[in-house]
């Protein structure tokens, strides 16, 4: 059970950094979601490739048909993660995303059966607060954004309910591995009807832009596995009430890069009346919720 705690704390500190990634890329190097969408999938191949020749790969329903149909719902489902960066700052919309862990809750026990305490649905309320709380620009509610990332969320919980599902039933590699079939097939739909942009995106992509994307592709599959092995390790409300730590995470990762390149990314305000209250109370909400999540 100790590697299920690694494994869920772990998985956020990828995302966390691939989502710092993805706010630079799509603010000031690729206004283009689907194209960079496209470009940050492929280099999985290599990782599924290395996957089927290295494990025996099971073919069982679970795995193939649900680990591809939701690596396939994936391949479009972060376009409106994508697009929500593009508009948003990156602490928002990560924050705004952390309403995920509410819906799998309730997904998980009325599909699954998971029965949590009491004790564990006021931890995971109280990250998912956290993460709200981590805001330091009020989102209006009229934001494009606000409605494309809720859809994300909403979309993910699903998709991770489903996961955990079939990672009952079969091993995670084999679910890993089909997953990212599934990914790599949605996207390369996605290329043949995006073609134009696509060549666009190609046509700018030089040394620089490609680390970053190999960067934010390599860091987000490594989470994937973390997670994903997580779920097969223990309940999914958990885990994924766990990953709220995530928008605390990209906020200390976007206060390093402002220090460094204050223009490589939409401006964080970190000042202000209640700012160190804030991060008093975030911290404090961040161990009260992990110590109330992980209580037997």
């Amino acid at each position: 059970m100790n590697l299920f705690w690694t494994f869920s704390l772990l998985a956020p500190v990828c995302f966390a950094l691939s989502n710092v990634v993805d706010n630079h890329v799509l603010h000031a190097r690729l206004r283009d979601p689907i194209s960079y969408n496209i470009l940050a999938t492929w280099p999985t191949l290599p990782v599924a490739v290395a996957i089927f020749f290295t494990w025996k790969v099971s073919f069982a329903f679970d795995a193939w048909f649900v680990g591809t149909a939701i690596g396939f719902a994936f391949a479009f489902l972060f376009i409106l993660y994508n697009m929500a960066m593009m508009r948003e700052q990156g602490t928002n919309v990560v924050s705004v995303l952390y309403v995920s862990p509410l819906f799998v809750a309730v997904l998980a026990a009325v599909f699954l059966g998971e029965s949590l305490s009491f004790v564990n649905y006021v931890g995971i309320m109280l990250l998912v607060l956290s993460a709200f709380l981590v805001l330091y620009k009020r989102i209006d509610t009229k934001n494009l954004a606000l409605g494309l990332i809720l859809a994300y969320a909403l979309g993910s919980a699903v998709a991770r309910v489903a996961a955990k599902s079939a990672l009952e039933n079969v091993d995670v590699w084999s679910y890993f591995f089909w997953f990212l079939v599934g990914g790599l097939v949605g996207t390369g739909l996605l290329g043949v009807l995006w073609a134009k942009g696509l060549a666009g995106a190609l046509g700018i992509l030089d040394s620089r832009l490609t680390l970053l994307v190999l960067t934010t592709s390599g860091v987000s599959t490594i989470g994937l596995w973390l997670l994903y092995t997580a779920f097969s390790l223990g309940p999914v409300a958990i885990a994924s009430g766990l990953t709220a730590i995530q928008p605390t995470l990209v906020f200390l990762y976007t206060i390093v890069l402002i220090r460094f390149r204050p223009d490589a990314i939409p401006h964080e305000r970190v000042t202000g009346r209640w700012a160190n209250v804030r991060k008093v109370v975030v911290v404090v909400l961040i161990v009260v919720g992990v110590f109330a999540l992980t209580a037997a």
